[in-house]
């Protein structure tokens, strides 16, 4: 099994520009075109690029075959002493390309920026592995913050407009360094939940669909409940009379108090 690394995850894609079917230019046909039209000499640009000259050869022929007008053609003589020259419409689909391949990374870097969190995935995705005896590890992100006496009422977005309250110590959530935007991981404990098919009045509750239910031969009950966010909570109940049936639309009954907020390092 590999070992988790801890590089940051960074947004990156490839750009290219086809003619029907066929690839017209990507980033390595273009590199060989500008060297070509560095060294005038096809051999040399593919020696440069550590490609045979028939990989560089076929990649020329496939360009000129797909473009309006040639892109690379041969010269006898003249003021660059003959060799293999770009005309002026091969000079002008590398600007254009090269304009467009800045534009695209000018993109993705605006992706990276749009989605700050993205890059604690990995790190994030190690928390979600670990073994606990809660059954439900939820990724989330913190949406507010609100004082309640004593405690902190920590507002968690699961998305899909579902949100999960947990009530913490002021000193959990100074140690955690709780903030909005931040993302974490809510455990709770499959036993501590209980279920009902209507809402109850001054409780948390979490709406969504009986996916799945399991019994064993004590009478006891596993019900997987299936959450808007496309989250799961699993659900333990003592005696298995109590479970509504397949796709039923049920609610989860939560105590704030049970919910355990986890952070990556």
């Amino acid at each position: 099994m590999n070992k988790p690394t801890t590089a940051k995850l960074e947004v990156h894609g490839r750009f290219w520009v086809e003619r029907g079917p066929h690839v017209f230019l990507g980033r390595g046909r273009v590199d060989l075109l500008e060297k070509i039209n560095i060294s005038h000499s096809i051999a040399e640009a593919a020696r440069q690029l550590s490609m045979s000259y028939k990989t560089a050869w076929d990649m020329i022929n496939a360009m000129n075959n797909l473009a309006d007008q040639p892109l690379v053609v041969r010269a006898k003589g003249g003021r660059q002493g003959g060799g293999t020259v770009l005309t002026d419409y091969g000079q002008q689909v590398i600007a254009h390309y090269r304009a467009m391949e800045q534009e695209y990374e000018t993109m993705l870097a605006a992706l990276e920026q749009r989605y700050p969190h993205f890059g604690q995935l990995q790190a994030f995705d190690r928390c979600l592995q670990l073994r606990t005896s809660a059954r439900n590890q939820l990724a989330a992100v913190v949406h507010k913050l609100h004082a309640h006496g004593q405690r902190i009422i920590v507002d968690l977005d699961l998305g899909a407009q579902t949100f999960l309250q947990a009530q913490l110590t002021r000193a959990s959530v100074e140690a955690l360094d709780l903030r909005s935007g931040r993302q974490v991981v809510a455990l709770i404990k499959a036993p501590t939940m209980t279920l009902s098919t209507v809402p109850i009045a001054n409780a948390q509750t979490l709406r969504g669909t009986i996916s799945h239910i399991e019994t064993d031969n004590e009478g006891h009950a596993e019900i997987a409940l299936a959450l808007p966010s496309n989250h799961h909570l699993i659900i333990a109940l003592d005696h298995a009379v109590e479970c509504p049936p397949l796709e039923t639309e049920a609610f989860a009954i939560i105590d704030p108090r049970q919910v355990i907020v986890a952070v990556t390092p």
